[in-house]
């Protein structure tokens, strides 16, 4: 009979050489052996999380931060704060900023001075459209003179940001959509005109042939009607294809006074709609995040207007509505999604389109908002506080 030992030691070796099902079959057989033990609870919990599994991961990680309270001898505080810290990961990444929270604080009253944990925690705050209170912890860090000089010294950069923008009634969050909307076109010519002087096409239609044997813009099966594409660049010698930027490295812009705003996501309001409206510092343009928050639940209906509305954008911004006869088009959008009971994301690459095409969704929004009240619109990586 396999002990819990070997089941753990198999499991060990499974996340070492990324085999993550394995991982989860052995520490699953670990706990039925011994379902008290936090290291396992915890390990089968992050083998969930490296499989993209964040709602299965919650309860083992969950159990694990729960039974290591048991152990209080300082040498264990390391373990503790790794399964707390892990847990609040999770929540966050489930979008259940409040519980996320709530673990931190807790783990902070029993280690007010850790530097990681009130990082942790401001970092969600600033990036959760709590911005002052997020600054508020940047600047206790700040000044904490047991805390190393070099991440005081960020933090009151930080602080310091933050606190000028919310205070400078001149400054609006759009400011950071415009240099997104600008340094991403910048980019995308410095890369594509060479190709284009050899005859590359640049933001082409993806196309298939119809029974007809006429060519027609290409929907990827199961995209919504709308969700037609186009592709950054084409070799028409040989249909290879080209991309500017990559979403999973998005390019991070300063803007001129409030640099350190590029270093970490933060969450910045922009006055003047019917609605809340949240533009966050990493805004990437062609990897636009959209957030639409209802007052009430989404339901059939509120789900199918959002659609017709988002649907008749991107299509004006796909047809070149915000840019001109030669460029700037949209080129992709990713499935709308519900985010809890309430909310509805989605991706966008924006392509060379113009900064016009925000306001443009917004008074649209404006009019859904009339049959369907929003509470708010997030742009960017912010993340809804509840």
């Amino acid at each position: 009979m396999t002990t819990l030992e070997e089941h753990a030691q198999a499991g060990m070796a499974a996340i070492n050489e990324q085999r993550f099902d394995d991982a989860v079959k052995a520490f699953t057989a670990a706990l039925a052996i011994d379902s008290e033990r936090p290291d396992l609870n915890s390990a089968l919990g992050m083998s969930y999380m490296h499989q993209g599994a964040v709602v299965a991961a919650i309860p083992h990680l969950h159990k694990a931060n729960d039974l290591a309270k048991r152990f209080t001898d300082p040498q264990h505080d390391e373990m503790r704060k790794h399964f707390a810290t892990s847990l609040a990961s999770a929540y966050t990444m489930n979008d259940q900023h409040g519980e996320a929270l709530a673990v931190l604080e807790e783990s902070i009253s029993f280690w007010p001075h850790d530097v990681e944990l009130r990082m942790q925690k401001g970092s969600m705050l600033v990036n959760g459209l709590r911005p002052a209170e997020g600054a508020k912890v940047y600047l206790e860090v700040a000044n904490d003179e047991t805390v190393e000089d070099e991440i005081r010294e960020a933090a009151e950069a930080l602080a310091g940001a933050i606190e000028a923008f919310l205070d400078d009634e001149d400054l609006e969050a759009e400011v950071f959509l415009r240099a997104h909307a600008e340094s991403y076109v910048s980019f995308f010519n410095q890369h594509a005109n060479k190709l284009v002087e050899e005859g590359w096409y640049a933001e082409a239609a993806r196309m298939v042939r119809g029974p007809d044997g006429e060519p027609k813009p290409m929907l990827a099966e199961g995209a919504r009607p709308w969700a037609l594409e186009r592709v950054d660049l084409v070799n028409p010698a040989d249909g290879s294809v080209a991309k500017v930027g990559d979403e999973k490295d998005p390019l991070i812009v300063a803007v001129n006074g409030l640099e350190p705003l590029a270093q970490v996501p933060v969450t910045l309001p922009w006055s003047g709609w019917a609605f809340e409206v949240w533009v966050c510092t990493r805004v990437p343009w062609h990897w636009l995040q959209l957030t639409v928050q209802f007052k009430d639940e989404v339901g059939q209906g509120r789900a199918s207007a959002l659609d017709e509305v988002i649907g008749s954008w991107y299509l004006s911004g796909y047809n070149g509505d915000f840019g001109s006869s030669e460029q700037g088009r949209f080129h992709y959008a990713t499935d709308l999604e519900r985010v809890g009971d309430h909310a509805v994301a989605g991706a966008f690459d924006l392509g060379r389109a113009s900064f016009d095409a925000i306001p443009d969704l917004l008074k649209r929004l404006i009019v859904l908002n009339d049959r369907y009240p929003i509470r708010r619109v997030v742009f960017g990586a912010g993340r809804l506080p509840d």
